[in-house]
């Protein structure tokens, strides 16, 4: 099944979605005072939250199914982070590293479908769980 004009410039919608939740992120948590702002924590969650939303359903209109288990368990391990630091400018790296990695992955738009390049992870920086 081809893509519609109409379904790719909303794929591509998301992907400009992507962006401007990582900047709305990357202002977070580089503003010291929104950082110790505990709301800014289930906000940056919410960010992150939407963006492996806005991800998953890049991904279901590609006709190779893509794996996303490293952005997954990356986002799963980067949550209990932000509870166990007192604010969220101690987790800068972690989360500018998602909001590179999100930001890098390739969505290449064909006339049939999209093929998605995700980067490789380092997964054992985000490796908090006990």
């Amino acid at each position: 099944m081809e893509l519609t004009e109409k379904e790719r410039l909303m794929l591509v919608e998301k992907k400009e979605d992507i962006l401007h939740a990582t900047i709305k992120i990357l202002e977070i948590i580089n503003n010291e005072e929104l950082a110790k702002d505990p709301k800014q924590t289930l906000e940056v969650k919410k960010q992150i939250t939407s963006i492996m939303s806005w991800i998953s359903i890049i991904a279901s209109y590609a006709k190779a199914k893509s794996d996303l288990r490293q952005l997954t368990v990356m986002t799963e391990n980067m949550f209990p982070l932000f509870n166990l630091l007192d604010e969220l400018h101690s987790a800068r790296e972690v989360v500018e590293m998602f909001c590179n990695v999100v930001n890098n992955i390739q969505f290449d738009f064909t006339q049939k479908s999209i093929r998605i390049k995700i980067p490789k992870i380092d997964l054992s920086l985000f490796n908090f769980k006990s």
